[in-house]
């Protein structure tokens, strides 16, 4: 049996106590966060030791209250009970305060990571992205994921310790299932903190849809459950959506750093982690209070077109934390074109994508028709060239046609594929959906070409 870590709760099933909220006269609303019409927000902040229920903070856009009820119209609110398990390993602001620029909060948050654990510098900006994006998840299209991955497990726990110091309501847990997933209390606006040491396919398909604005997971009773949120995950894996570009993706690579240096930077004691967090969420809420209103869904002032479908949505999530300082905005995005790169790297190896540049090639030669023998030498010919040592059969290149959507027919010299308006059309579907980089190059004199030409969304 594993010994429990600090600060980690495994498999946590808690949930606010029903008997005590009701215990509330019936003129208070029971809440753990409410944005008005008007503009006004309520948001939790910590309680006084001994006091059951968080303290409410209410923000009408100019000054904070903060009380164990408050007031809105003829209204009054207070938070839920929690379970004292719950409490402890949540971390609440207790107040909100003024953070002075959004890029002196950003370089303070970037600075930790770099100083605590020996962190690159990009890496620690591609985290104070993330730690910036959890305090205003619920104004974007979809919730951010850190996916971080190594060898070092204590260095993916440190990490975890550091963000659960600054992110929005986190929560550190290890080893979640989906039956446990369920059963968190996700109407808290929790930020998940995740050592995974292994990420099944069923956890994997089960954070996706966490990611996903309006997904919701079947719950008991003919309920449905609302998942939606922010979450970090550290595995020795590799993580779900890592290579798509779903994610912000950071690798504990062996630091260069002499040990004596590292371990005194990664001394992460209660009180140094209480001190960070003293420090940090009350700027964090006031920044998000500040900047909520601010946030759209809208037209960017930014120029996506270096970059994958894939990353363009992740780019746009960063963009939109920052809509007060074009140029901080500006220099988030451009963190994710060293990912961006690699995804295009792993793309390129791509047994789907190496099929569909082939189709597009032998398409825009004017081929009338090949036969899968032929695609079949072609995609072994060229993932080789990409540092691919697995070859790949006649039959498997069949399959991946008919799931494609490519039609073979039968003849004589064996399956063929002919080039058709339909495939035709088939194969520039599948150039813009797997972003080919070839097709970037369009033919003027192909009237499928001239459908692709519309530009990505900014």
């Amino acid at each position: 049996m594993q010994p429990q870590r600090r600060g980690f709760v495994v498999n946590t099933k808690t949930r606010t106590n029903p008997k005590n909220a009701s215990s509330a006269t019936d003129s208070r609303i029971i809440t753990a966060g409410k944005i008005f019409v008007d503009g006004t927000m309520i948001e939790l902040v910590a309680a006084p030791p001994g006091q059951q229920r968080p303290n409410l903070l209410l923000w009408n856009g100019r000054k904070a209250t903060v009380g164990p009820h408050v007031k809105h119209g003829d209204r009054i609110y207070e938070a839920p009970v929690l379970d004292p398990t719950l409490s402890a390993g949540m971390r609440l602001p207790t107040c909100c305060c003024d953070y002075g620029s959004a890029r002196n909060l950003f370089a303070g948050i970037r600075d930790l990571f770099q100083r605590h654990l020996g962190l690159p510098k990009p890496d620690s900006a591609l985290i104070a992205c993330f730690v910036l994006s959890t305090w205003l998840c619920d104004r974007l299209p979809s919730a951010p994921t850190l996916a971080i991955s190594g060898p070092n497990e204590q260095l993916g726990i440190e990490l975890l310790r550091l963000l659960h110091c600054v992110c929005r309501h986190p929560l550190i847990l290890a080893d979640l299932t989906p039956g446990s997933f369920r059963s968190l209390p996700m109407h808290l606006s929790l930020t998940l903190l995740l050592d995974q040491a292994m990420l099944k396919f069923p956890m994997q398909r089960v954070l996706y849809a966490s990611s996903q604005r309006g997904l919701h997971l079947p719950g008991t009773a003919g309920r449905v459950l609302d998942v939606y949120g922010p979450k970090a995950i550290f595995s020795s894996h590799i993580l779900f959506g890592a290579s798509d570009g779903d994610a912000l993706h950071v690798s504990l690579a062996p630091s260069r750093l002499p040990l004596a240096t590292i371990r005194k930077q990664s001394e992460l004691s209660e009180p140094v982690q209480q001190g960070i967090a003293n420090y940090f969420p009350p700027r964090l809420l006031m920044y998000r209070l500040k900047n909520f209103p601010k946030v759209h869904d809208g037209h960017l002032d930014l120029d996506l077109s270096q970059f994958t479908v894939a990353t363009c949505q992740l780019a746009c999530n960063l963009a939109r934390c920052f809509p007060g300082d074009a140029e901080l905005r500006s220099e988030a995005v451009q963190l994710l074109q060293a990912q961006d790169e690699e995804v295009r790297e792993q793309r390129s190896r791509d047994v789907d994508y190496v099929i569909i540049e082939i189709l597009w090639r032998l398409l825009h030669n004017r081929e009338r028709q090949v036969i899968v023998d032929q695609i079949t030498k072609g995609v072994n010919a060229l993932l080789a060239t990409r540092g691919e040592i697995f070859s790949y059969r006649r039959e498997s290149i069949g399959w991946r046609l008919r799931d494609l959507g490519i039609v073979r027919h039968d003849a004589s010299s064996g399956q063929q594929v002919f080039f058709d308006r339909d495939t035709s059309k088939i194969v520039h579907r599948l150039a813009r959906a797997y972003d080919l980089a070839c097709a970037q190059n369009v033919d003027g004199d192909c009237p499928d070409c001239k459908t692709m030409q519309v530009p990505i969304a900014k």
